[in-house]
């Protein structure tokens, strides 16, 4: 695909391609002379993201497509029975396919994760409008940007789920764990994998393999 797509055009191109309005200018959101919609009389009250915009007066159809909260086509696409809201889903494209998944298909997310992806956008709560912020080839957990940098991932998920056995999410990320369950792991088993977490704790990527504690992958291809 075109590097210089904005990731809304991008996944505009893999939809249906509904038009939301006519209206010629620069859209508020990719920067590019498109149609759409006046963005005054689109964009709410209740809209937070203003950091985010650049100057325009529309909302593309490409760019309103990504923030559609009943769209006929990710029902289909997710077989619901209503219309679907765009941020309720993490969002994927991988040769040229474009996937979209919930929160209970993490094994499928992970594995497009892995695959390197030209759009990767994680959402955890399902609640914030996302993909519009993402950069093409980055990772994406929420609104952190995270370099796709495999091997590190690998070398944190790795010990992340060996942990994930015994302890909580919440004990791999303060560094603060029940003693009891050190001694049930083993004493040598938890020290080692938490010599590798802790060097990343805090770390967007060391959230990303949090996300995916209890998801776990075959890195040697077995």
């Amino acid at each position: 695909m075109n590097s210089d797509l904005h990731p809304c055009e991008i996944i505009y191109a893999l939809s249906d391609k509904p038009v939301y309005g006519e209206e010629a200018g620069i859209c508020r959101i990719t920067g590019k002379e498109s149609k759409g919609i006046e963005f005054t009389s689109w964009v709410r009250d209740t809209f937070t993201d203003l950091g985010y915009l650049v100057p325009g007066t529309i909302i593309s159809n490409e760019a309103a497509y990504c923030f559609d909260e009943a769209s006929e086509y990710l029902r289909q696409k997710a077989g619901k029975e209503k219309p679907q809201r765009f941020r309720n889903y993490s969002h994927f494209v991988v040769d040229g396919q474009w996937h979209m998944r919930d929160k209970g298909q993490k094994a499928d997310m992970l594995l497009f994760m892995l695959s390197n992806p030209e759009i990767c956008v994680i959402s955890e709560s399902g609640q914030k409008h996302l993909l519009f912020k993402n950069t093409p080839k980055f990772w994406q957990l929420e609104e952190a940007l995270i370099y796709p940098d495999i091997e590190r991932f690998k070398i944190i998920h790795t010990a992340v789920t060996s942990l994930s056995e015994y302890f909580s999410n919440e004990e791999m990320q303060t560094g603060l764990y029940n003693q009891y369950r050190i001694i049930k792991f083993g004493h040598k088993k938890w020290f080692e994998a938490e010599q590798v977490i802790r060097q990343f704790r805090g770390s967007a990527i060391f959230d990303l393999a949090i996300f995916f504690s209890k998801t776990k992958y075959d890195y040697n291809g077995n």
